[in-house]
């Protein structure tokens, strides 16, 4: 391979790997606190009376609790949907946040 080719070539493997670590997708939320968020909403959607507060201001609620958007909650919503196998790993996480929290009511 010449000088020129062979600068051209990693130039363009230089440039191709910084342009795919700058699109790689990460989640806008970090695993433990959404795996919070989600858990919260489930318990306030469902021991909380519906006619009585709108779905929409309890989400706001446990948004708010948690210093996040509604938007960030539906990227990450996305992004687990993008990778289906993420969502398996996440709800046994979730499972096991819930038995903790449990536990710790318990005592």
């Amino acid at each position: 391979m010449t000088k020129i080719k062979y600068q051209t070539f990693l130039y363009l493997l230089f440039f191709t790997t910084i342009f795919h670590v700058a699109c790689e997708k990460k989640a806008p939320i970090p695993e433990e606190k959404f795996i919070e968020v989600y858990v919260d909403l489930l318990i306030v959607q469902d021991t909380t009376r519906t006619d009585s507060l709108s779905l929409d201001s309890l989400k706001s609620f446990v948004f708010e609790k948690h210093g996040i958007s509604g938007e960030e909650y539906n990227e990450n919503i996305y992004y687990y949907n993008s990778e289906p196998k993420m969502w398996e790993e996440f709800f046994n996480k979730a499972i096991s946040y819930v038995e903790e929290r449990k536990k710790e009511s318990e005592k």
